[in-house]
């Protein structure tokens, strides 16, 4: 509890938190003068002054003089005492010296005793306050006794409790001790090898000169400090291999092995001494060994032949000093690299993903029931931006798998209507009717376009409701074996290709006279087309039945005039046997395409087709493929790729910039199923279908 306790008269100052007295009240003879006396000199500090009820001590104030109020001040100093309203007559007021500030050591202290009845003046009391402090560093000088007791030499500022100790010969902090701390005893080290010999030495703050040092702890003094070598000579010198006691133990190279023996033979070496004395090597270094590194990514092909450098003979190009990576043909996978879900083993440790259940499953084999009936032959699988899946086959099988949902969906013609037992859905009773659709495109919305033989057309929205009306393109009535969709605008247009080489513009939204244009009527059979954006299509096929040329063409399509230019493209080599069956565009200077005898074909945005040997012993048709072209992606430019025969149906064969590297293996497929269409979302989700009710999908459960 704090009270207004005391005033200072109003011609020297008015101390903060109290009122100045009116004369009433001094009249009324409650006020006390007190002259204090302290040292002239006391000008950084703190003069304290407390006054308590000694009847009620909690009843106290405190009061001080500091900062410029003292600096600018002089002794004595006058103040009021003024006892608080409601206080008895006696009250204890305590006056203290502080030095550097009003928290500081307490220098000196006085305690009066004080009678104020209030009843009249009262006679002036005295105090005197002992603080001397000369040189103004804030700190009093030694007094002796309890108070003062802080500075050592008051009339030097350059001492005092708060200095740092300095090499000066002088007791800078106050402590009693003269230079503590410092090194002042110099050896001389005549031959510079940093050990100084003994036991004479120079006491100096400073060094002596250049040839002068310091003397460690607990280390020996130099054997040697002068003559020829006398800088590789001292204790504690590494020995080398140099004839000369370097470590000043009495024995020349000890702990070094014998030399002229013969070492890494491969390159014909023999042990020698090193350039630096520190060790024995041999004089050639170890053949080195480098692997191939096709892909490029630093690190070699595991398993493959060697070959061995010595010297400074360079290395081949295209090789490296380690054999690290599990797949050389992959960019996407070496040792070290961190693994992410893509159904690959990333990080060459044997485990794909390492962690399934993170990913959300493997590549294996779809068991819903809709989808999975030996009489449902998938021919055709497309993925909508939005997430839904469509597959569609022979005989109208339709299916419907939409974003985030546990089972596949059924709108097929002629399957069973028994309730399914695996918590699918009933099948919908609105199928596109009994037709074998081959061709697939789905909007953002997740409406799915079917093409199929005989020129049938049809569209379905998933809904139960919606009744699919299935017709016939009305400009040709051949097999549609490509299709590809765009929406801009409000606008969806598709391009559609069949086995008589047309190339036919769909709009199903537009008026019945406008939704079909023929864009192009060539003597060929087309089995695939694919564009990115709706100006330029690639399609691909074969000339006319029987001559086993391969075609590939593509389109530059004005959306205004409806005029549409194709442009014959060359393959290398040409007439390689059988027909195109697919092809993808991956960006607008790449593409793959794939056909009969696993043939693959490459395209890098010119005319041109380059043909790439298929993977090792794998025959038989490709009949997908599609690419990656996520720009930032280790995936991006490969082409996954459907088809072949024997084991090689239960694989996703990729084509890398590089060549094949290892396929995708799908775990619990049938070996001897064909495979049919694959397709790949923008993150990775993998879709794959063929005959007899077989759908797999990565990553599933």
């Amino acid at each position: 509890m704090s009270h207004r306790g005391f005033w200072w008269g109003a011609c020297l100052v008015v101390l903060g938190g109290c009122s100045v007295p009116s004369l009433e009240e001094l009249q009324a003879g409650r006020g006390v003068p007190i002259t204090i006396n302290y040292t002239p000199s006391f000008k950084t500090g703190c003069i304290e002054l407390q006054t308590a009820d000694s009847a009620t001590p909690s009843r106290y104030t405190t009061e001080t003089i500091e900062g410029t109020k003292l600096a600018n001040g002089t002794s004595p100093r006058q103040v009021m005492l003024l006892r608080g309203t409601g206080w008895s007559p006696q009250m204890q007021v305590t006056i203290r010296a502080r030095e550097q500030n009003c928290t500081g050591k307490i220098v000196d202290e006085k305690v009066l005793l004080v009678h104020s009845p209030g009843n009249g003046s009262q006679a002036t009391l005295e105090v005197t306050l002992i603080a001397p402090d000369e040189d103004g560093d804030g700190y009093v000088a030694i007094l002796g006794g309890e108070k003062g007791g802080s500075d050592c030499d008051d009339r030097d500022s350059g001492r005092s409790p708060a200095q740092v100790e300095l090499c000066d010969d002088k007791d800078n902090n106050c402590n009693g001790v003269s230079d503590e701390g410092f090194d002042k005893k110099w050896y001389l080290d005549e031959d510079g090898d940093g050990v100084p010999r003994g036991p004479d030495f120079v006491s100096s703050c400073t060094s002596p000169g250049a040839k002068y040092k310091h003397h460690v702890e607990g280390q020996l003094f130099d054997c040697t400090d002068t003559g020829p070598d006398a800088e590789k000579i001292f204790p504690g010198n590494p020995e080398v291999c140099d004839n000369i006691d370097n470590d000043c133990d009495d024995v020349v190279d000890n702990g070094f092995a014998p030399r002229g023996v013969a070492c890494n033979a491969e390159c014909q070496g023999v042990t020698v001494c090193s350039n630096d004395g520190t060790a024995v090597v041999c004089s050639q270094a170890a053949g080195r060994y480098y692997y191939p590194d096709r892909d490029g990514d630093g690190q070699g092909d595991w398993g493959t032949q060697s070959t061995i450098k010595c010297g400074l003979e360079p290395p081949d190009p295209g090789t490296v000093p380690n054999d690290d990576d599990c797949d050389d043909l992959d960019p996407a996978a070496r040792t070290g690299l961190a693994e992410v879900c893509d159904a690959i083993d990333n990080n060459c440790d044997g485990v794909v993903d390492n962690a399934a259940q993170v990913c959300g499953g493997t590549l294996k084999n779809v068991t819903d029931h809709h989808v999975t009936s030996s009489s449902q032959d998938w021919k055709t699988v497309s993925v909508g931006t939005g997430g839904h899946v469509w597959v569609a086959g022979r005989g109208g099988k339709l299916a419907l798998h939409r974003p985030g949902a546990q089972k596949f969906e059924g709108f097929s013609f002629g399957d069973t209507t028994v309730p399914p037992t695996d918590g699918s859905a009933a099948l919908n009773p609105n199928n596109c009717g009994d037709r074998n659709w081959t061709a697939s495109w789905v909007n953002a919305g997740g409406v799915v376009f079917l093409g199929g033989e005989g020129g049938w057309l049809a569209i379905h929205t998933g809904a139960s409701s919606f009744s699919c009306d299935p017709g016939q393109l009305p400009t040709s009535t051949d097999n549609i074996t490509g299709m590809v969709g765009f929406e801009e605008g409000g606008v969806t247009t598709l391009y559609l290709s069949d086995t008589s080489g047309r190339l036919t513009r769909w709009r199903p939204g537009a008026p019945v006279a406008e939704r079909f244009t023929s864009l192009n009527n060539s003597d060929s059979s087309y089995y695939g087309l694919h564009a990115l954006a709706p100006d330029f299509v690639l399609a691909v096929g074969a000339e006319p039945a029987g001559s086993n040329v391969q075609r590939f063409l593509s389109y530059n399509v004005d959306a205004q005039s409806n005029v549409s230019t194709p442009i014959e493209h060359t393959a290398n080599p040409n007439n390689v046997g059988g027909t195109v069956r697919s092809v993808w565009m991956g960006s607008d200077t790449s593409a793959c395409a794939v056909g009969d005898n696993a043939a693959v074909w490459r395209w890098d945005g010119g005319t041109a087709w380059n043909k790439v040997d298929g993977p090792a012993g794998v025959a038989g048709r490709f009949s997908g493929v599609v690419m990656r072209n996520d720009t930032q992606s280790l995936l991006t430019g490969q082409c996954y790729v459907v088809g072949g025969d024997g084991t090689s149906r239960s694989r996703v064969h990729r084509l890398t910039p590089y060549g094949w590297a290892k396929p995708l293996d799908i775990q619990s497929a049938t070996a001897n199923v064909a495979l049919n269409d694959l397709a790949i979302t923008p993150t990775g989700e993998i879709w794959i279908v063929g005959e007899d009710g077989r759908v797999f999908h990565y990553p599933e459960p």
